[in-house]
């Protein structure tokens, strides 16, 4: 666990360096959470589902309700056993499906953190102090919470309340037959409850139980509206994970799913369906084809070439050698000083490639590509070098790589973004290399082993001289 400021962070996934309050107890320093429903067409789940909310542990004058009606017909209505901070909105136009409905709730949330549950989703008693808990230690947690699905036939509101009450749901439940989430048990076990640390520790992410600080959601650019179902869930703990988030599962953060899962039933079908979307908007190789030149929406590697005096000429070596690479996986921010003479010349040359960027100043790192690259002008790479970097990079036995080149009064960086984006929210610009080899891990390598230097590229079988040369 590392201190920052006021706030706590931890290496990597290892949430469990991180010192939560125990449930029950005092809290130093509270925060606030509002619950953000969304809901279709569900007025009795919802029933439950508020009903419980209003027996929380969690302080009530810290806690408010938003429930958004997708354009249920009839529409829903509030029912008299709420919490007492409790709003519904109706969304009528403008996009549709959960992500569009819970990013609509966020954007009028007022409370610290955020908590998304689904309308068919009883918590118990501690469930929402769950999730606090760890916002009260760290800007950077994404908590999950856990449910069983269970057969709620016959049970009513009032039932619900005293039982969250008394924390006596289980008892209330007695005799049903449950069923674990399986698949997320199935990760969990793989990765040590995801304190292993790996690339795609974000598929755990379920948006039927999860919270963010207020903050961190709006960083990251909240939920995405995408039409097709599950890949909101997915994509939003991709873009969390990547923004530098801790994934945090909390198995005190108990919850009742009312029925059977859906995707158990229709599995096949809905991953087909979303299939498209996920590899457009989650950077991973288990999701895309390999094809040489495929462009994504969200490309893996972002390379950010600084600004630099360097004439034209230069600065294009740089980046066609950049473009060049084996590794085409990647988009190239060009950053171009306006009153630079040349500027002209980048729009000329690089105006119809869709992997070049040309901006005025440099993006703090490459989110939500999950690995950011920062090439400095006067840099020459061949064909193979970003391809064994990546390698190296994708080993992570370090979140940052720097390269020294001899010639070069820059280093080449390669950082995994969630590292970047963490130690960015963390440190100053002056701590950012001291807070990486804290966080993640840093390695120096040379520049030569992986085919960088200052001398010659991948472009230059077509450019000598500035003039273009066929191949053999």
């Amino acid at each position: 666990m590392s201190t920052t400021g006021h706030r706590f962070t931890a290496a990597r996934n290892d949430w469990r360096s991180l010192r939560p309050r125990a449930l029950g107890t005092h809290a130093d320093a509270p925060v606030s959470v509002t619950v953000v429903i969304p809901a279709h067409g569900c007025q009795p789940e919802l029933d439950l589902a508020l009903a419980a909310l209003v027996a929380q542990s969690h302080p009530s004058e810290l806690l408010d309700v938003i429930v958004v009606d997708d354009r249920s017909e009839p529409a829903l209505e509030l029912p008299e056993l709420r919490p007492n901070k409790t709003e519904l909105i109706r969304v009528d136009g403008g996009g549709h499906g959960s992500g569009h409905a819970r990013d609509v709730g966020a954007r009028q949330a007022h409370g610290d953190v955020v908590l998304f549950l689904d309308a068919d989703i009883i918590a118990d008693r501690h469930h929402v102090e769950a999730h606090a808990r760890w916002h009260e230690v760290t800007s950077d947690a994404v908590v999950l919470g856990f449910r069983d699905f269970i057969d709620v036939s016959g049970v009513t509101a009032e039932q619900v309340h005293d039982a969250v009450r008394d924390d006596e749901l289980d008892a209330l439940f007695a005799g049903r037959p449950r069923e674990p989430h399986s698949w997320i048990e199935q990760m969990l076990d793989r990765t040590d409850d995801l304190a292993t640390d790996r690339e795609d520790l974000w598929r755990a992410v379920v948006g039927a139980s999860v919270s963010t600080s207020r903050r961190l959601y709006e960083e990251v650019g909240g939920f995405a509206h995408f039409p097709r179902r599950g890949i909101v869930d997915t994509e939003f703990g991709y873009r969390c994970f990547t923004g530098g988030g801790i994934i945090i599962p909390d198995r005190q953060a108990r919850s009742l799913h009312q029925g059977q899962r859906s995707f158990a039933t229709r599995g096949s079908e809905i991953a087909q369906r979303r299939a498209p979307l996920i590899a457009n908007h989650i950077a991973n190789p288990r999701y895309r084809t390999p094809i040489g030149g495929r462009q994504w929406a969200v490309p893996y590697l972002h390379v950010i070439v600084p600004p630099s005096d360097a004439a034209f000429l230069t600065v294009r070596y740089t980046v066609d050698d950049v473009l060049a690479n084996d590794f085409d996986d990647l988009v190239v921010s060009v950053v171009v000083d306006p009153d630079n003479p040349d500027a002209d010349l980048y729009e000329d040359y690089w105006q119809a490639d869709g992997r070049v960027r040309l901006v005025e100043k440099a993006p703090d790192s490459g989110f939500p590509s999950p690995a950011t690259m920062v090439v400095p002008i006067g840099a020459r790479l061949d064909a193979t070098a970003l391809r064994g970097l990546m390698e190296r990079l994708r080993s992570w036995s370090a979140g940052l790589l720097s390269v020294s080149v001899t010639g070069l009064d820059s280093v080449v960086e390669l950082w995994a973004t969630r590292a970047l984006t963490r130690v960015r929210r963390h440190a100053g610009e002056d701590g950012m290399r001291q807070s990486a080899r804290d966080l993640f891990g840093e390695a120096w390598v040379a520049g030569s082993d992986f085919g960088i230097d200052t001398r010659s590229g991948a472009s230059d079988r077509h450019f000598k001289n500035g003039r273009f040369h066929a191949g053999r």
